[in-house]
């Protein structure tokens, strides 16, 4: 049995790199081909092309990478007729992946989708595209199933990956004593270049009093460029109001250390950078400033009251506004249904504007313990724990056509 898998962004890899691992576990002789990256790869992917053939950013930034991104589509095509595909699988990235599934649909070929394109933010044409070339729909959010089903696609709401995903006690530990090792460094005014960056710190106590923040940036160097020099600034200009805090960037992996280091020492803010340490400082904080993505979602899961930030290219952001139906941006107030969380966008992002909204929520107890409140409440409708296992559960049985055996392992959710 073979099967087409196509994913085009690092979070899309992440999906699909559990969900192969899954299919592989319950249907052993499966043989998967396509585009994806280090997890999809890991989890027996047979690579085409590679996943940075495909990631593009921006609704401008993609006409110049048009001409590559057509000729990777019409070789997925000529594949799909020289080694037909059993199934089809296909994770977001929908401006690719639906010209590849119309394609597939023409052959006979079923087709998968996981991770739904945002059709109920905007661009509602694609829901008539997508009834027409999708055999199955697997939403990440509840609400979304009603709509697809309301148009006649088969479309099913498994939980959402992101529930159960945290850091382990050693992790936390672990990090706990970077920061604490990072803070003696600090006082003994001995500043060692990488995960360490500050100014003095009067004693520990005063240290161990003060608020834990996260300062996410996003996890892809064009965020960074955009965001990252508002938010140390952001951060400098706090720590002049005289509000203790410690500021922490939790840099992702896909992001080049040497850029965030110089970044961060030429802002004059302290700030300490501890790369690849997402989940954990989400145990650990006590408010947070977050880049709009996946980000918000686990923050909100976490509990840590937050800001959000986003700015994009001012054109692109025009476009969004205008055609948009959403009032928000956030994923957290999409489906709260209201702004529980202040969102801080494009010229509204800038440092003074983040002190303000910042300082705001910091010296207010009664609105972090609301907003907690209303996160847990957002995210109670997630569903629960596993939901890659069930994903992996359904598609075996499609590609089957019968129910498929329990797996000998649990599949890894981490990103």
């Amino acid at each position: 049995m073979r099967l087409l898998a196509v994913a085009g962004e690092l979070s899309g890899d992440v999906h699909g790199g559990n969900l192969l691992a899954g299919l592989r576990a319950r249907l052993p002789g499966l043989r998967v081909s396509g585009i994806g990256g280090p997890r999809m790869i890991a989890a027996g992917l047979e690579s085409l092309f590679p996943l940075s053939g495909l990631v593009v950013h921006g609704l401008l930034e993609v006409l110049g990478h048009l001409p590559r991104l057509f000729r990777i589509l019409w070789a997925l095509e000529r594949t799909l007729d020289s080694d037909p595909p059993d199934a089809l699988l296909l994770i977001d990235y929908p401006g690719f992946n639906l010209k590849l599934a119309r394609a597939a649909k023409r052959r006979g070929i079923p087709v998968y989708y996981y991770c739904s394109p945002q059709i109920w933010a905007w661009r509602g044409g694609r829901l008539r595209t997508i009834a027409e070339v999708v055999d199955l729909m697997i939403v990440l959010f509840p609400f979304e199933a009603q709509l697809y089903r309301e148009a006649g696609v088969e479309a099913v709401f498994l939980g959402h990956p992101l529930v159960g995903v945290e850091a382990g006690k050693a992790e936390v530990e672990a990090l706990e004593a970077r920061l604490d090792a990072n803070d003696r460094d600090v006082k003994d005014g001995d500043v060692k270049g990488g995960d360490a960056k500050g100014g003095d710190v009067n004693d520990s106590d005063a240290m161990d009093s003060r608020a834990l923040v996260a300062m996410m940036p996003g996890s892809r160097p064009s965020e960074l460029r955009r965001n990252l020099g508002v938010l140390l600034e952001a951060a400098r200009q706090i720590e002049e109001t005289g509000f203790r805090c410690r500021f922490v960037i939790p840099a992702a992996p896909s992001l080049d250390p040497a850029e965030v280091d110089a970044l961060v020492r030429a802002s004059g803010a302290r700030v300490t950078v501890a790369t690849d340490s997402f989940l954990p400082l989400l145990k650990l904080a006590d408010l947070a400033v977050v880049a709009s993505g996946t980000a918000t979602l686990q923050t909100a899961m976490a509990g840590v009251p937050f800001l959000v930030v986003y700015r994009v290219a001012p054109l692109t952001f025009w476009i969004a506004r205008r055609f948009a139906y959403m009032r928000h941006i956030s994923i957290v107030n999409i489906l709260a249904g209201r702004e529980i969380v202040p969102e801080l966008l494009q010229g509204d992002f800038t440092p003074e504007k983040v002190r303000g909204a910042f300082l705001d929520l910091a010296g207010d107890q009664g609105r972090q313990q609301q907003m907690r409140a209303a996160l847990a409440s957002v995210t109670g409708q997630l569903g629960e724990p596993g939901a890659y296992e069930r994903a992996a559960d359904l598609l075996a049985e499609k590609l089957s056509g019968q129910p498929a055996p329990a797996p000998p392992f649990v599949v890894s959710q981490r990103d």
